[in-house]
């Protein structure tokens, strides 16, 4: 018999806990360590105290290497150190009816935990996002701000892609003071004060002649000191007010709050999110109740590695049986980017991103059982070609024009009816989706 591997700890440990319970019910939390050693934790009167001991002698054996020892690979309620730490864990996701898990991470919490509730942001936020770089992502989010700009709104967008930062060099012709990682660095040692907002943020160019402004908040600022000393720094968690944990999650939102108290609030708020699976994608896509939208090339690495983010997210604690109103999935949308203008080609896409989707669309879980499901609740399914469905993308063709786009000289930006001909689909869906979620209207003349 091969050695057990970490992807099948807690399926082993789930297996041998329903095999000593039989058909009686039973409630389960599975802990798995920074390590990825595995307890199982259940009630006190669960299990009767020679049932206790073979079943912690059985989970000891089957986990082998993944078990912390006979004497702590299963624990009742009134064993733990702190019950509310893992009980009331905010990490804690239902794999399915009656059984937990708290998987405890150094990084990328935020995918699985439930949004944070920041009615004070009562402005229309949305995040480009994308697993892999080159796709146009901070291009389209540069051109949309313009967009809102002509419609005459106004709009700040924030670079969040603190690793490779661009969408200032698109959108800007000179830095502001500071930026970004600035802000969330003084954000360890409490809140920033307004100035240190109102010097991250500059004008852009791209809005003259127009209704409505766009303002960048850029990654640094041209005062920015010790960039890659910040850096380091910004993913920390710190103290908030009363003691209670502020992690990169709440510092983001506080700076959003700050941003929707000035005299000049904006309209809209775009966020350029960096590449990959990362803290501050988790943050800008999970926790701030952004219309999210989700870039990628027809690829096989793009659509595999969506795959392995959606079997992850379906743990979350955003996500229910069913789809109500606040489940994350409606505020994910798919956008097919740099595609050939053909229709094969948009349907090649789309059917490679129903196929992913239904690792994230409702499902059945281990056991046969619906993940969170209620007896009267019907899984909320799609048409591959319905367009409401967070797999139908919205489409920004492919042209060679606009790589390297420069948005602040005239002379050098493309002409409007250009650029609508490349992101027209977009542009119009991903406003309507930001009206839609916000109950405010951004629609309007453009000038």
């Amino acid at each position: 018999m091969s050695e057990l591997r970490f992807d099948k700890a807690i399926e082993a440990a789930l297996e041998a806990t329903r095999a000593r319970f039989a058909e009686r019910p039973f409630e389960l939390t599975i802990v798995r360590d920074v390590a990825g050693q595995v307890t199982a934790v259940i009630d006190d009167d669960a299990l009767g105290e020679d049932e206790v001991e073979v079943l912690a002698g059985t989970l000891d054996e089957r986990l082998g290497r993944f078990s912390p020892g006979r004497d702590r690979v299963l624990l009742r309620r009134s064993d733990l150190i702190n019950e509310q730490d893992v009980l009331e864990s905010p990490d804690r996701v239902a794999l399915y009816r009656g059984v937990w898990v708290v998987d405890r991470l150094l990084s990328n919490h935020d995918w699985q935990r439930a949004p944070l509730h920041v009615p004070e942001i009562a402005v229309p936020i949305a995040t480009a996002f994308s697993l892999k770089g080159g796709v146009g992502r901070s291009t389209a989010l540069g051109v949309w701000a313009w967009h809102l700009a002509r419609m005459g709104k106004r709009v700040v967008a924030i670079d969040l892609d603190l690793e490779a930062p661009g969408l200032a060099s698109m959108l800007l012709g000179e830095l502001p003071d500071y930026g970004v990682v600035d802000w969330l660095v003084e954000g360890l040692m409490g809140a920033p004060d307004g100035d240190l907002l109102a010097d991250s943020l500059a004008f852009s160019p791209v809005a003259d002649g127009a209704e409505g402004t766009v303002q960048v908040l850029p990654a640094f600022g041209m005062k920015t000191l010790d960039y890659v000393s910040k850096l380091g720094r910004v993913y920390l968690p710190s103290l908030g007010p009363g003691g209670k944990e502020m992690g990169l999650s709440e510092r983001i939102a506080g700076l959003l709050e700050t941003l929707v108290k000035r005299a000049d609030r904006p309209d809209a708020i775009l966020l350029d999110s960096r590449a990959g699976l990362h803290d501050l994608n988790a943050a800008a896509v999970t926790q701030l109740g952004a219309e999210v939208f989700l870039f990628a090339r027809d690829e096989p690495q793009s659509w595999q590695t969506y795959r392995l983010l959606f079997e992850h997210l379906s743990r979350s604690q955003a996500v229910q049986f069913g789809m109500p109103e606040d489940d994350l999935r409606w505020r994910l949308k798919m956008v097919a980017a740099q595609v050939d203008k053909t229709e094969g080609a948009i349907a090649r896409w789309r059917d490679a991103s129903y196929r992913t989707w239904e690792a994230l669309y409702d499902g059945e879980a281990p056991g046969g059982q619906s993940i969170g499901a209620e007896p009267e609740i019907e899984a909320q399914t799609f048409e591959i070609d319905e367009p409401n469905a967070p797999h139908y993308p919205l489409t920004v063709y492919f042209d060679m024009g606009f790589r390297g786009l420069d948005l602040v000289n005239p002379e050098k930006r493309p002409p409007w009816v250009v650029v609508e001909a490349a992101f027209g689909d977009f542009l119009a869906n991903a406003t309507e989706r930001l009206t839609a979620s916000s109950g405010r209207a951004l629609s309007g003349p453009e000038s």
